[in-house]
C-alpha cells in the first residue's frame, strides 16, 4: 500500500503543477486580482484562489489511488472539505460576514465530531484522563475552528502557509503509514502533492495566492488530521515504537506556528486596546519580514525555527511529561517574541541612524 501513497503524491503534484498556470491565466482574464499595498506585503496585482487547483488535485488523486472499498467511508470527510472549499470561494469573490463563516466552520467541525474524531482525553494533564462527552465535543469544535482560522491568518507571505502545511502534513503522512493508518496516509499524500505543485507558483515572487479558498481548506484539513493524530497516538500501547508519550504536546507541535501567531497577535491587540479581530501587520511574518527583507528569507527563518522546535518537542516528549513540555513551549514562544521585539528595535535604530547620516 505504500506505493499508493507515492503515486498519490505524484498524481496530485502533476495535476496541480500543470493546471495552476491555466487558473492564473483565467483569473487574470476575469480580472480577479489582489493588489498590493496597505496590509498586504506584495506588490502589483496577483490572483488569489489557487486553492481551487489544490482541491481539484486532491479530489482527483484520491479517487484514483484510494481503494474503492474505502472511498465510501470518506464521503463525510469529503463533504466537509467541499463545504469549506465553497465557503472559501465565496469569501474570495465577495467576503462572507464573520458570523456566516463561523456557522460554516461549526458545521464542518460537527461533521468531524460525528465521525468520532475528537479529543477524548487529556492523557493525565492536570490529573484528567477521559473527558465527558459534552466537554470533548466542545473542545474538539473549538480546536478545529481555532486552527482553521489560525492557518488562514498566517497566509500573508509568499510560500509561508503552503510550506508549513507541507511539513506538518508530511510528518503526519509518514507517521500514519508507520502505524498502519493507510487511509489517512493516502489522503495526506494527495494534499502534499497538490501543495507542492502550488508552492512552485507561490514562492517569491508569487504568481498566484491560495486565497481563503485554499487557506480555510488546508487549515481545516490540518486541524482534523492533528486531532486524529492525537487520538491515534494516545491509543497506542506505551511500548509502541512510534508512540509519542507526551500526547498533547506532540499535537501542539504540529500546529505550533499558526497557534502561536494567532495568540500572540490577539494578546498584542488587546494590550493596545484594539479589537482582537482588527486586521493589521503585527503577525510574526510581518515582523520577521522587516528584519529579513525578502519573503523567501522570512519563510526559511520561520519554517526553520518551526522544524527545530517541533522536533525537540517530539523527541523530548519521550522523557518529559505533557505539563512540563507545554510550559516549555510557552516559555520558548515568549522568548521568540522577546528576541523578535529586541531585534526589531535594533533594526529600527540602525535605520534611523543611517537616515540621519
Amino acid at each position: 500500500m505504500e506505493v499508493y501513497i507515492i503515486y498519490a503524491v505524484g498524481t496530485s503534484l502533476l495535476i496541480s503543477f500543470l493546471l495552476m498556470p491555466l487558473l492564473v491565466k483565467m483569473l487574470h482574464r476575469k480580472n480577479l486580482l489582489e493588489h498590493g499595498g496597505r496590509r498586504r506585503v506584495h506588490r502589483g496585482y496577483v490572483p488569489p484562489m489557487g486553492g481551487i487547483i489544490i482541491y481539484i488535485a486532491f479530489i482527483l488523486s484520491m479517487l484514483v489511488w484510494l481503494p474503492r472499498d474505502l472511498i465510501e467511508d470518506n464521503r463525510f470527510i469529503v463533504a466537509a472539505i467541499s463545504l469549506m472549499f465553497f465557503a472559501g470561494i465565496r469569501d474570495d469573490l465577495a467576503p462572507l460576514k464573520p458570523f456566516h463563516k463561523l456557522i460554516i466552520q461549526c458545521v464542518t467541525a460537527c461533521v468531524i465530531v460525528f465521525m468520532d474524531i475528537r479529543i477524548v482525553s487529556l492523557y493525565g494533564l492536570f490529573g484528567v484522563y477521559e473527558l465527558p462527552y459534552w466537554i470533548s465535543y466542545f473542545i474538539t469544535i473549538v480546536f478545529i475552528i481555532f486552527v482553521t482560522n489560525a492557518f488562514n491568518l498566517i497566509d500573508g507571505l509568499d510560500g509561508l502557509a503552503a510550506t508549513i502545511a507541507f511539513f506538518s502534513m508530511g510528518f503526519m503522512c509518514v507517521w500514519f503509514y508507520l502505524v498502519g493508518e493507510i487511509t489517512y496516509a493516502i489522503r495526506l499524500g494527495c494534499w502534499i502533492g497538490a501543495i507542492l505543485g502550488f508552492l512552485y507558483y507561490n514562492w517569491q515572487p508569487a504568481s498566484i495566492f491560495m486565497g481563503d479558498t485554499g487557506s480555510l481548506v488546508l487549515g481545516f484539513v490540518l486541524a482534523y488530521n492533528t486531532l486524529y493524530f492525537i487520538s491515534c497516538n494516545g491509543a497506542l500501547p506505551d511500548d509502541a515504537m512510534y508512540k509519542f508519550p507526551a500526547v498533547l504536546s506532540a499535537g501542539v507541535a504540529l500546529v505550533l506556528i499558526p497557534a502561536f501567531d494567532t495568540i500572540r497577535v490577539f494578546v498584542i491587540r488587546i494590550w493596545q486596546r484594539k479589537s482582537p479581530f482588527l486586521p493589521d501587520r503585527q503577525h510574526i511574518h510581518h515582523s520577521v519580514l522587516r528584519i529579513a527583507n525578502t519573503h523567501a528569507a522570512t519563510v526559511r527563518i520561520i519554517v526553520g525555527i518551526y522544524i527545530i522546535i517541533a522536533t525537540l518537542i517530539l523527541l523530548t516528549g519521550k522523557i518529559l511529561p505533557d505539563w512540563i513540555l507545554l510550559i516549555i513551549i510557552a516559555v520558548i514562544c515568549c522568548g521568540i517574541d522577546s528576541v523578535l521585539s529586541f531585534t526589531l528595535k535594533r533594526v529600527y535604530a540602525r535605520r534611523r541612524a543611517t537616515n540621519l547620516n
